[in-house]
């Protein structure tokens, strides 16, 4: 298994999964990258069900959808309590969405970069002196 690890915000995920998402090239390019370098890509169940909404009015768009992200190696990390209090405590601190602290408070607590394309939360990376995998371009 490889050492390095980055966690995903929704927003990478559901980039890679939608053609028509305006973030579909860079984050298809991430994952041939992260794979070829074996990078572990790591997902809190949050963040999960923030890209499984859209696919999930629909049966067999929703099983497409779950092929697809065990195809691209994502793995799903479970939070547990000290993971929740920091998630709350980064809410309280940076102008993200409870699942974006979680999306950070899963990367600081596994010690893995942090993969957005939203600013806010790479801001907030940044504050929380977290190693970002991606840069800001929306």
């Amino acid at each position: 298994m490889s050492a390095l690890r980055v966690v995903l915000d929704a927003d990478v995920l559901i980039g890679a999964l939608d053609r028509d998402d305006p973030h579909h090239a860079q984050a298809r390019e991430l994952f041939a990258g992260w794979h070829e370098r074996e990078v572990t890509r790591v997902m809190s169940v949050v963040n999960l069900t923030e890209v499984l909404v859209a696919p999930s009015a629909d049966r067999e768009r929703l099983r497409i959808a779950r092929e697809a992200i065990a195809a691209l190696g994502v793995s799903i990390h479970r939070p547990g309590e000290a993971i929740g209090v920091r998630a709350a405590r980064l809410r309280t601190a940076h102008p993200i969405s409870l699942p974006d602290a979680y999306c950070l408070a899963t990367a600081a607590h596994t010690g893995a970069m942090v993969a957005s394309f939203d600013r806010k939360v790479l801001r907030a990376a940044g504050a929380e002196r977290l190693t970002i995998a991606t840069a800001p371009v929306a």
